[in-house]
């Protein structure tokens, strides 16, 4: 968390050096438009809840999160015990990666391959009522397949688990049923290996994470010749998001292209039956499913958001609506403990990028004055900072980023000595006036801004002008600036 301002104390000419920066990026490098501004402390104060149980059945015990828009980050930071960039089960969310490999076969394959191609035509083991199950209903869990250990058998390649599956009976008949799984999906992943003429691994490497520079994101589970299909992915925020991304975009991103606009378009909607029977969903009741992916709609039943969402919290979705992409990564919980909470933090992001704020104001007044330098002098060189303290580009740091952005929409005639106005406050917390001293004038100053209620006289920056500031001033006073 942040220090108060009373307890920094900063180095002025590297400071001032720092109004001579250039182009502001965002945390993943990508340039940021000027006006790109986005208050997201709700965001922050939702992540930091979650840590203590708030929002929750079970404190969360660390995750990455970052949120894009248009393809710019917005938003990186990370929480608990949470690296930036650490690798995370991806676990089901693992199926929308799969469900773009499936796409992209049926784009271009060395045998005949489509959505309602049939498992049995590649596998003829599949027969019977089972010898109808098309790719379509495997990879929207309605193929009617029951749980088998096929998926976990190290002993087995993706060929000979599919042919248990083969060997297991129906739970439902084909196409009549929704029950959430893995084995139709490991399934189809076999056909896919057949008809792409390459090892899954490979088809993956190849047509997918390869392209996209995904070099964190493999399939870690079950083995490398039986690769769990539906779950057995490892990957990070930045990758998971990119790819998002990548689909948002109609399947190409950064002048890459791993799917044609009507692929991504069939991944985005419904291939399980209206009112289909549910006997099993693990996403708020749910049976509206894409090709590898949960689809969210609004009031009018117009699809706005797509999530892949893994079983132990790694969560990434597309709103389509605001043009957002956010991953959530972790290991380290369980979905049903997190989609509650990730409602919360999505529609805080809806709620900040329709209202953009003005770069730098970190008061959210509608001006850029002193009032904001004092904001970021205050809490600069600090981690864990929010909006409202001096981060302007989410990713809860203030710093020399930060400051460019405030410059690049400030009064150019006023903002270096502004800023050394707000420099001198920060760097002691006795010299109210700024004026690089602590002396009578200061006292006479802030007894004046107590008396008004006044912003700046919020020594100790908890949000109220009242007694505590007035005594954390009054010992900042006693104890002066020092040398």
């Amino acid at each position: 968390m942040p220090q108060s301002r009373a307890g920094v104390r900063m180095n002025r000419e590297s400071l001032l050096t720092s109004l001579g920066l250039g182009l502001m990026t965002s945390a993943a490098g990508t340039p940021l438009a000027l006006g790109d501004a986005f208050d997201l402390d709700e965001v922050t104060r939702l992540a930091r809840g979650s840590l203590v149980g708030q929002n929750v059945d079970r404190a969360v015990p660390g995750f990455e999160l970052l949120l894009m828009r248009d393809g710019v980050t917005i938003y990186r930071q990370a929480f608990g015990s949470f690296q930036l960039d650490q690798v995370a089960n991806a676990d089901s969310a693992t199926k929308t990666l799969s469900g773009a490999l499936m796409m992209s076969l049926t784009e271009n394959s060395p045998q005949a391959f489509s959505l309602d191609t049939r498992l049995s035509q590649f596998i003829p083991q599949f027969s019977g009522a089972k010898s109808t199950i098309t790719i379509r209903q495997a990879f929207s869990h309605t193929a009617g397949l029951g749980a088998t250990s096929a998926e976990g058998n190290p002993s087995v390649d993706l060929q000979g688990a599919a042919l248990i599956i083969a060997s297991a009976p129906l739970a439902f008949a084909p196409g009549t049923t929704f029950l959430y799984g893995g084995s139709s999906m490991h399934a189809a992943g076999a056909v896919a290996e057949l008809a792409g003429g390459q090892p899954w691994n490979t088809l993956f490497a190849q047509r997918i994470t390869g392209p996209l520079g995904m070099s964190s994101t493999r399939f870690v589970l079950t083995t490398p010749t039986n690769p769990r299909i539906a779950g057995g992915c490892e990957s990070r925020a930045t990758e998971f998001a990119r790819f998002m991304e990548c689909l948002r975009r109609g399947g190409e991103i950064d002048g890459v292209r791993i799917l044609q606009p009507t692929s991504v378009q069939q991944m985005f909607t419904r291939q399980t039956p209206v009112g289909v029977p549910i006997a099993g969903t693990p996403y708020k009741e749910s049976s509206d499913y894409g090709v590898g992916v949960w689809l969210d709609r609004n009031a009018q039943g117009v699809v706005n958001a797509a999530v892949a969402a893994g079983a132990r919290g790694f969560y990434s979705w597309i709103d389509f609506d605001d043009r957002v992409v956010g991953a959530f990564a972790t290991d380290l919980t369980r979905s049903g403990n997190i989609i509650g909470l990730l409602d919360l933090v999505r529609a805080a992001t809806e709620q900040a990028v329709r209202k953009p704020a003005l770069p730098g104001d970190a008061n959210r007044d509608g001006t850029l004055d002193r009032l904001d330098l004092d904001a970021l002098a205050a809490f600069f060189g600090d981690s864990g900072v929010l909006w409202s303290q001096g981060d302007f580009t989410g990713d809860g740091l203030a710093n020399t980023t930060d400051l460019d952005v405030v410059r690049q929409s400030y009064d150019p005639e006023s903002f270096e000595a502004d800023w050394q106005w707000a420099t001198n406050r920060a760097a002691c917390a006795a010299d109210f006036n700024g004026d690089a001293q602590a002396d009578f004038f200061d006292f006479l100053d802030f007894t004046e801004a107590y008396a008004a209620r006044g912003p700046l006289a919020d020594v100790d920056r908890d949000g109220a002008v009242d007694f505590f500031d007035y005594l954390a001033y009054a010992i900042a006073f006693d104890a002066g600036c020092g040398s």
